[in-house]
């Protein structure tokens, strides 16, 4: 029985998809299937029930499932700590950033500063069958119970272009903006949601004219006089220009963004050395 066997029980245990295991490893499918059969055939149990080419666990395979779990995440962790020698840190760390996205990158050049030998993973989408070391939201990314320390609170205001009317205003509610148009990022990002509920709070369906997944490119459309966008201060002012502006909202609005990490895995140093680099880096941008 080979370490690698039973990583590879791990991801199939998780996916109950050979096929996906096998892509998330890049291997041959067929190699996943011999080396699970293998691995059966040594243990002398099934692990998997095989019903209409889906998977499940058999019993033995749900024991055999926390043990290896188990005994995976303390031997990674074992080998941390060997890696790991007068301040010296390596290994790799997976990071779902669904906020933040460039100052995330920042920090990460920052720390690599310090730490060259750590690698990153970095994910903008939730997937199911993916373990995050860290993850960088609003909100919680699914049901899992996480502890999570606040990073940044920061103000929302309302963005238009430097020529819109508003721009001149000191301030603006958000019954004025029923008759504009919005520009707004995907459904995945929490501004999303906030200002749909900010709108029908007003009495009112918002106007949608554009949905967006590039920053950048959602900025570009405001600029243009095209639509209004609300959107943090603090994390929007290092990618806009001088031809959109902010305007406060009234009453004023905030947002909260987190960091969360799943207490339920060992607790890791390289883990715990970036989420401490990481309060400090955002700290310094309040």
């Amino acid at each position: 029985m080979e370490l690698l066997q039973l990583r590879y029980f791990l991801t199939v245990a998780k996916m109950l998809n050979i096929t996906r295991a096998a892509e998330h490893h890049m291997i041959p499918q067929p190699a996943m299937s011999q080396t699970i059969s293998r691995l059966e055939k040594e243990l002398g149990t099934p692990l998997f029930d095989r019903h209409k080419n889906k998977l499940t666990l058999t019993r033995k395979g749900e024991e055999f499932l926390r043990s290896v779990s188990a005994s995976v995440s303390e031997l990674d962790s074992a080998l941390e700590s060997l890696h790991t020698k007068d301040g010296h840190l390596q290994g790799e760390l997976t990071l779902l950033v669904l906020n933040h996205r460039d100052t995330m990158v920042d920090c990460i050049i920052d720390f690599r500063k310090q730490y060259a030998d750590v690698s990153f993973r970095i994910f903008h989408a939730r997937n199911d069958f993916e373990d995050y070391d860290l993850c960088v939201s609003c909100t919680p990314p699914d049901d899992t119970f996480y502890n999570k320390k606040c990073l940044l609170t920061e103000n929302l205001q309302l963005l238009v272009a430097a020529t819109h009317p508003l721009a001149a205003k000191g301030s603006v509610c958000f019954d004025e903006l029923r008759d504009e148009s919005f520009a707004l990022l995907n459904k995945n990002n929490s501004l999303w949601e906030h200002t749909i509920h900010q709108c029908h709070l007003y009495g009112f369906e918002p106007r949608i004219s554009m949905i967006c997944e590039d920053l950048h490119c959602m900025i570009k459309y405001v600029s243009a006089g095209l639509a209004v966008s609300l959107g943090p201060v603090a994390s929007w002012q290092g990618v806009k220009d001088d031809s959109v502006v902010f305007v406060p909202t009234v009453p004023e609005e905030v947002r909260s963004t987190y960091v969360f990490w799943d207490e339920q895995r060992p607790n890791s140093q390289l883990r715990q050395v970036f989420l401490d680099f990481m309060t400090v880096y955002f700290a310094g941008r309040t």
